[in-house]
């Protein structure tokens, strides 16, 4: 019986010694595990927002183009409108100019035909004497 708990006392000391031994190279690599896992992740996060800022930069670049662009086109649209009603103002001008000119011609025809009235009736008077 002294030999058997002998025995047994031994085996629990090797047992306790192994698991030990097992035990501490285990969680060492557990704890390099997890380290190297937070690293990691550490790192993936540092990445994200590295891709975020880059993309939120790229956004407002983007916004601030649209802008100035939309205030372009605004501005050549104020131009467009502006060059609209130059161009009424002057077909009005030129309708009133071609009206003006149409009446001197009109003026002139009846100046005329009044002229002519007065010859054919000179005639006319210049013939009759002649018959008589």
């Amino acid at each position: 019986m002294t030999k058997v708990r002998a025995l047994l006392g031994a085996l629990t000391v090797l047992v306790l010694v192994a698991l030990a031994a097992g035990c501490g190279p285990v969680s060492d690599q557990d704890q390099t595990q997890q380290e190297a896992k937070k690293t990691g992740e550490s790192k993936g996060q540092q990445v994200q927002q590295e891709a975020k800022e880059k993309v939120e930069a790229k956004k407002q670049e983007a916004e601030k183009k649209v802008e100035a662009l939309q205030e372009r086109v605004d501005g050549l649209q104020k131009d467009v409108d502006g060059l609209r009603k130059e161009v009424k103002d002057l077909q009005k001008e030129i309708n009133a100019h071609e009206q003006k000119e149409q009446e001197q011609q009109v003026a002139q025809l009846k100046k005329a035909l009044n002229e002519l009235k007065k010859k054919v009736d000179v005639q006319e008077q210049q013939g009759q004497k002649e018959e008589k």
